[in-house]
Formats: C-alpha cells, sequence, structure tokens
C-alpha cells in the first residue's frame, strides 16, 4: 500500500477543514480553553472558561450532526450555514446555563452533559438517515464510523506515548524539569485536535455507495458471533435460573438484577446490531431466527425488571440512577413490542428512540433531575416533620433525640442533596442562606453535617451497598485518640487471605490472628518462654455496630465507639479500631478485612 505524502495529507486535512468548519473551530477553540484551565496554577477561580469548555465538548456531535443532515439533504449553502449558525446560538444559550464555578458546584450540571452528550452523539450515529429505508447504507454508516473511531482512538494513544517518552527524555537527560501538567495538556491537544480531525476526515460521503455496498468485516463477525453471544447465552442461563428461584420461592426480586437484565438486553441488542447485514444470507439464517426469540424470552425477564426496580425506589425515593433504570426498562418495553409486533423492524428506531428519551429527561419538571430532587425533599420532609424538626416550613433543633434510623435517612438525604442538587428544594425552611459566603464561589453549599448541626443531629457519612451484603464501618479520621498509659502504638491492617502466623510487635509480646480474623491473641514471653497471654475478641464490637448501623456504610463512627481493651497481669492493651470491612452471607456475617491501631 502506497503511503500518502506530505501534500496529500494537508490536501486532505484541508478539504476536511472545509466540509466540516464549524465543527474544526469548535474543537481547537474546545483544546485550548481545556490546556488553560489545565494549566492555571493557584486555588480555583470561578471563570467562563468552563461555559465554554462545556459547550465545545457538545458542540462537536451537535454541529458534525446538523453538518451531515445538510449535507445528505443536499441544502444549499445558505441554508447549511444558517443550521450552523443556529447550532452555535444553541450551543452559547447552553453555556449561560453553566456555572462560572463549575468545580464548586452541584454535580446536577455535569450529570446533564454526559446526558446531553450521549443524546448528541445517537444523534450522529442516525442524522443523515432521518427519512424512512436505506437500512444498509445507515448500517455500514455506522460501521465506517465506529472504525475510524477505533483507528483514531488507536493513533492518538501512539502519537501520545511517542510524544511522552520525548518530554520524559528532555526532562532526565537535558534537566529541562518538564512540569507533570504537561503530559494532560499534551493528552487533550492530540484528542482534541488531531483525533477530532483525523476521525472527521473519514466520515464517508458517498451516500449511494454505502446503501449499495455489501462489504462485510470479518473481523465484526467473528466479535459478535463467539464473544458477544456467548456472553448474551451466559447472562441468559443465569437470569432465568434466577426467575425460577423467584418462582419457586416467591420472593420480591432483588434490586441489583436490574442491572444485570439491562446489561443482558444491551449485549443482545448490539449483537444483533453487528449482524444485521448479513442475517439473510443463506448460511445465516439462525440470525433472523435468533433475532426473533431474542425479543420474545426479554418478555419474562421485563416482568421481573420492573418490581427489581421499583424495590429500590419504595425503599429510598427516586434518584437520577434509579429515574434513568425505570426509563430504560420502559423503552426496553417498548423496543421488545416493536420488534415482535411491527412488521417494518427498523434497526434506525435503537438510536432515534434512545437519543429522544436522552433528550426528554434531561429538563424539565419530569426531567430526571427534577423528579428525583423532589422525591429526596419530600422524603426529608416527611423525616423532619415526624421529629417536629420541620414545623410550618420551618426548621428547629430536634426536640428530643432522633432514633438512629431517621438519622441515617436524613444523612443520606443531605449527602444527596449536596452533592448532586444543592440545598435550593430546602432553602426556604432556613433563615439564614445554606451557601458559603465566598467570592467567586457563589454555587458552593455548606457540608451536609453543618446543615445537620442545624436540625439539632449528628451527622453520620453513609453510604448503602446494593443489597447489604457488604458492610463497611470505619472511624472519623480526624478525631485524635488517647494514648495515655501506655508506652507504644503499632498500626495493623488484616484480611481474610493473610497468614495467620504469629506478629511480633515489640517488648516480648506478639499476637495471633484466628482463621475468622474475629480474635488476637496477645503473647507475651520472657526470657524466651511463655509468660502471659490475653485474647481480644472482635465479636462483641461488631455485634454492637450491626445493631446500631444495621446494613449502613458508614465513614464517621466515633474513635471511642470502635475501642476494645483488655488487661492481664503482664499487658495493657487497647485497640482502636480504623475500619471494618465485612460480608454478609445467610444470616451469617463474617470479617474480610479491618485496620487498627494497637496501644501497648
Amino acid at each position: 500500500m502506497k503511503l500518502p505524502s506530505i501534500q496529500q495529507v494537508l490536501q486532505g486535512s484541508w478539504r476536511t477543514f472545509l466540509r466540516f468548519p464549524f465543527v474544526i473551530v469548535n474543537a481547537v477553540i474546545g483544546t485550548v480553553t481545556v490546556v488553560i484551565l489545565i494549566d492555571h496554577e493557584g486555588p480555583p477561580q470561578a471563570t467562563v472558561l468552563f461555559n465554554v469548555m462545556m459547550a465545545t465538548i457538545l458542540g462537536i456531535p451537535l454541529l458534525l450532526a446538523l453538518a451531515l443532515i445538510a449535507e445528505k439533504g443536499k441544502w444549499s449553502r445558505l441554508y447549511a450555514f444558517g443550521t450552523q449558525v443556529i447550532g452555535v446560538v444553541l450551543l452559547v444559550a447552553y453555556a449561560c446555563t453553566i456555572p462560572t464555578d463549575l468545580l464548586a458546584a452541584p454535580a446536577i450540571y455535569i450529570l446533564r452533559q454526559l446526558l446531553l452528550a450521549v443524546a448528541l452523539h445517537l444523534l450522529v450515529a442516525f442524522a443523515p438517515y432521518l427519512g424512512a429505508g436505506e437500512y444498509n447504507g445507515f448500517w455500514h454508516y455506522n460501521k465506517t464510523l465506529f472504525l475510524r473511531l477505533v483507528n483514531a482512538v488507536i493513533f492518538a494513544i501512539v502519537l501520545y506515548a511517542g510524544l511522552s517518552l520525548a518530554l520524559a527524555a528532555l526532562d532526565n537527560l537535558f534537566g529541562m524539569n518538564v512540569p507533570i501538567k504537561r503530559y494532560g495538556e499534551l493528552w487533550i491537544i492530540i484528542n482534541g485536535i488531531f483525533t477530532t480531525w483525523f476521525f472527521l476526515a473519514g466520515v464517508p460521503q458517498d451516500w449511494a455507495g454505502l446503501e449499495g455496498s455489501s462489504d462485510y468485516p470479518r473481523g465484526i463477525k467473528i466479535f459478535a458471533q463467539y464473544i458477544l453471544l456467548p456472553l448474551v447465552l451466559v447472562y441468559l442461563v443465569i437470569l432465568y435460573a434466577y426467575l425460577a428461584k423467584i418462582v419457586v420461592t416467591w420472593n420480591w426480586p432483588q434490586g441489583w438484577v436490574s442491572k444485570l437484565i439491562l446489561g443482558f438486553a444491551a449485549t443482545g441488542i448490539f449483537s444483533l446490531l453487528l449482524l444485521y447485514p448479513i442475517r439473510e444470507r443463506a448460511e445465516n439464517i439462525w440470525i433472523k431466527r435468533s433475532s426473533a426469540w431474542f425479543y420474545i424470552v426479554m418478555i419474562p425477564l421485563i416482568f421481573m425488571l420492573f418490581p427489581a426496580v421499583w424495590r429500590r425506589i419504595s425503599e429510598y425515593g427516586i434518584t437520577e440512577g434509579r429515574y434513568i433504570a425505570v426509563t430504560l426498562s420502559i423503552w426496553l418495553t417498548g423496543i421488545v413490542l416493536y420488534f415482535i409486533l411491527s412488521k417494518i423492524k427498523s434497526i434506525k428506531m435503537i438510536p432515534v428512540s434512545l437519543c429522544i428519551l436522552a433528550f426528554i429527561v434531561s429538563f424539565g419538571p419530569w426531567g430526571t433531575f427534577a423528579v428525583s430532587e423532589n422525591s429526596q425533599v419530600n422524603r426529608l420532609k416527611i423525616l423532619l416533620t415526624k421529629n417536629s424538626i420541620l414545623v410550618a416550613d420551618r426548621v428547629q433543633k430536634a426536640p428530643a433525640p432522633v432514633n438512629g434510623e431517621d438519622v441515617k435517612q436524613i444523612s443520606s438525604i443531605l449527602a444527596y442533596l449536596h452533592s448532586i442538587h444543592g440545598y435550593e428544594g430546602i432553602q426556604p425552611w432556613f433563615t439564614e442562606s445554606l451557601k458559603i459566603d465566598s467570592i467567586g464561589r457563589q454555587s458552593e453549599y455548606i457540608t451536609p453535617s453543618l446543615v445537620a448541626k442545624k436540625l439539632g443531629i449528628e451527622y453520620l457519612d453513609i453510604w448503602y451497598s446494593p443489597e447489604g451484603n457488604e458492610i463497611h464501618f470505619g472511624v472519623d479520621q480526624r478525631q485524635f485518640i488517647a494514648i495515655q498509659g501506655y508506652d507504644h502504638m503499632i498500626r495493623i491492617w488484616h484480611s481474610e487471605t493473610d497468614q495467620k502466623n504469629e506478629n511480633p510487635i515489640g517488648m516480648g509480646i506478639s499476637y495471633r490472628l484466628s482463621s475468622s480474623l474475629d480474635t488476637l491473641t496477645f503473647l507475651r514471653r520472657m526470657d524466651g518462654k511463655p509468660a502471659d497471654s490475653l485474647l481480644i475478641d472482635f465479636r462483641p464490637l461488631l455485634d454492637k455496630l450491626l445493631q446500631e448501623y444495621n446494613n449502613t456504610n458508614i465513614n464517621n463512627i466515633p474513635a471511642e465507639s470502635m475501642l476494645l481493651s483488655q488487661v492481664s497481669s503482664t499487658m495493657k492493651i487497647k485497640i482502636y479500631v480504623r475500619y471494618l470491612n465485612l460480608h454478609r452471607e445467610n444470616k451469617v456475617v463474617k470479617i474480610v478485612s479491618y485496620g487498627a491501631d494497637i496501644l501497648f
């Protein structure tokens, strides 16, 4: 194969620029913006560069989709240019919704950005094929985009590795003192400009040729037939076995199974899409039959999917993740019914419907963010009202001790609001502002622990494991521990895979682990002979923590609550447990690992 000359590369690059000028200019602006942000030294500052960065990230797929619609539709230059200008106006309008102190703002802006990015990339997948028909061209168009993207990523990684090595050589051989952030800036420049430009150069434009193409890469068939489809079968066996267990035991399906069902559906649909062009060939008739049966076997799984998702919602209300799970469940139900009942069975329906869904849930009172915030604010309102903390829509300090379960729930909701939305939904309950009074960081809110203090409760830094099988108890690392009366301290950490040998710690004292990690036996030797022993049992502490915090994972337990101590005739031992990782199986809880400070 003859390699292109430098002149040909430059000419091809110029043709790509003329074809997608708005996209490339947008990519360059975004790249320069991110490089400036990385290069900034000192404390984070509010800057309009965050607005520009977020808008240009979305600008690449949006402006590309608009350009392809105009090109495929053979619009006039004026109409095509006007469409791109409208796209720029939309990006500017979106940029105005982003706070300039993005790093201090709640995560809702990043999450909405991710949803919109998904929607716009899906738009690129079908933008030139908005009309009916042309299914073969649609498939080959996406195949070309996918393979071009893979090539672009590989080339970018190789180029980055080579140039990073060159920077390291300048640093180590010539003492040029290359700052570490230069490597990050290099990665952004390569991906923002080179990868984007290289990808755009491979975007197909022979639309008639795509529709008539019969080319099918052998690698795609091998990947779909021998890697993805076996995974689908494994998923199917596991899910139907679990479905049988539910029918036999008549137990409510666990919430975690919803992820497995959605993963199974995504893998199966993707496999069938990859095999779509060869489904009519005589030797591949099994593909068409498998496609029909796939959607039929999905029906019982969908009936299991909705109760699994609802289980989590009924326990802890709606959050963005649970809202998305519900909408994907509804979407999957619609797709299954469409491919079973419809005579057309257009593969375009998959990206088109997903794109529309992503746009719909990104904004408005029906969207994932508004519904999730309202759900959690309402849960908090019920809890505070129940404990007489919220009276006539005004908060006051708790007039009586709040039970542990309610404290955990309140702490969890406050942490969620602080992280994702901020406190705008509960601000009317307070007379003072819940934002930090700091110049240039108007979007930053006070910590959940400070809000809890205003409510008269002790904040618990908690999270939940999906089914309560993995439990973590951690001490508040900011607290001091009392060391009076002890000579030495040693820090230890052990897991269930450790050897249960004798471990010397000094002064003739050693300790031995039990096989279940729930006891430490301390031994004292004098003149090389055993003189004393002392056993410390973790089980009482474990039972106390499980009773007090149940399946809750917590990271700020008071140090005194994680204390064990024993005294013998010649030894005085105190253990501050820093963390405990547990596993629950069939109501039996065992220690998986722990860390502790031993005073002796």
